[in-house]
């Protein structure tokens, strides 16, 4: 409160210097960053560097196009997309990615007596993606990466890269430089959904049922210098076993979950669980007297169904870090991992993931974000051939995560709010 007191005198002192327009925003980043200090929260990036923490995904855009063709059940992908990154400490990063994906896909039209009409479609096949990473000290330095260099990473510009070099006479055209990471993920999919129309006497029109869902899981390795990132990728279902704060995310229906281990020098140095989900409600984390029990019941009570079913609408992250390079933990995430491995007797299961789940909750650094999260969408056919046999259809998405508040807790400490994040 003295804090407070002083900042207000200063501002007192200063209004007769300042026009009202640019006092405002002084006045409440002011005000804001008195409150961080008397609740103890991480006020600057450099309180956030002594404390171990890493700079905070402010703004994230991600612009995807898709072109798939479709011949009787077969359907092929394949997609493109740009990615960039803004941190809380003024870097970003610049992510160009390609991908493929191919399955059979199969639906029917039934007319029930006692029901009305249904539509059932399904669909499952593999996908792999590969992408480049660009690292830049400044915002302003990655947009002008992107404006040179993002046209050539388009389906429409790879298409023209290919033709330039089947081209006897032409020259080598110059690519971007060599990007600062890679990586290459592949697995399976599996898609359903199922409408159904009832007729019910005495309407014209009867409320009708709409089912779709969704399951995957994705493998895939990044590499940057000496470190070397395993990771996997799958839906809620396994968050649960994963210690409280990540289980708590599990009850969301629209919620994913990653677990990844990073190496340095091929030794094992970290193992990261991040869960995501809807928002539905409000998420309110105190200070130094919130228990991570606490944390978890929070987030279980703000998080549910939410959005329009593409992700537009508020979200939640949570992401726990566990120090490999202390014994109990490192044995506890090789036996977990060791779960993956073909022949391993799924007797042991519950055993591995208990003893993850009680190290992630013991001695785990927790980060918990939430965003704002739009998307868009565009889309477009072509008129099929020989009926429904041959088609094809291209489309254009636009997603936007942007920061709004978040909150850390390092191994041994109390959990904090990160002024640092949302003050750039």
């Amino acid at each position: 409160m003295a804090l407070l007191a002083v900042i207000g005198a200063v501002m007192a002192g200063a209004a007769a210097l300042v026009t009202p327009p640019a006092l405002a925003p002084a006045v409440a980043a002011a005000v804001r960053h008195g409150i961080c200090l008397v609740a103890g929260g991480v006020c600057t990036p450099a309180e956030a560097r002594a404390s171990g923490m890493e700079p905070c995904l402010v703004d994230a855009r991600r612009n995807r196009e898709r072109l798939a063709v479709r011949a009787v059940v077969v359907r092929l992908e394949r997609g493109d997309a740009l990615l960039v990154e803004h941190r809380s400490d003024g870097s970003a990063a610049v992510s160009f990615l390609d991908g493929w994906r191919g399955g059979a896909e199969a639906g029917i039209g039934l007319r029930l007596p006692w029901a009305g009409d249904a539509a059932l479609e399904g669909g499952a096949g593999a996908q792999f993606t590969g992408g480049r990473t660009w690292e830049f000290p400044t915002a302003a330095a990655a947009k002008g990466f992107v404006g040179r260099w993002a046209r050539e990473e388009t389906v429409s510009g790879e298409a023209r890269g290919l033709a330039h070099r089947l081209c006897p006479w032409c020259r080598g055209r110059p690519g971007p430089p060599r990007p600062q990471a890679t990586y290459r993920e592949g697995g399976a999919y599996g898609d359903f959904l199922a409408d159904l129309a009832p007729r019910v006497p005495g309407l014209a029109v009867a409320p009708g049922l709409h089912e779709e869902a969704a399951a995957g899981v994705v493998a895939g390795r990044r590499v940057s210098g000496r470190h070397t990132t395993w990771y996997l990728r799958a839906d809620a279902a396994m968050a649960a076993r994963l210690g409280a704060v990540i289980g708590a995310l599990q009850r969301a229906r629209q919620g994913s979950t990653g677990l990844e281990i990073s190496l340095v020098d091929g030794r094992a140095v970290e193992l990261r669980v991040r869960g995501a989900a809807a928002m539905r409600g409000q998420l309110e984390l105190l200070g130094a007297t919130t228990s991570l029990v606490d944390v978890a019941r929070r987030l279980r009570g703000a998080t549910g169904a939410g959005g329009d079913g593409r992700g537009t609408g508020l979200g939640v992250e949570a992401e726990v870090s566990l120090d490999l390079t202390d014994e109990r933990n490192h044995r506890a995430a090789m036996d977990a991992l060791r779960m993956l491995e073909p022949g391993a007797s799924p007797l042991h299961w519950d055993d591995r993931l208990r003893a993850l789940a009680e190290r992630l909750d013991a001695d785990g650094s927790v980060d918990v974000r939430v965003l704002r999260v739009s998307a868009s969408e565009r889309e477009t056919r072509a008129p099929g051939v020989l009926g429904a046999q041959l088609g094809a259809d291209y489309a254009r998405e636009q997603q936007i995560r942007e920061l709004l508040r978040a909150w850390s807790l390092r191994r041994g400490g109390a959990l904090r709010e990160r002024e640092d994040c949302v003050s750039a």
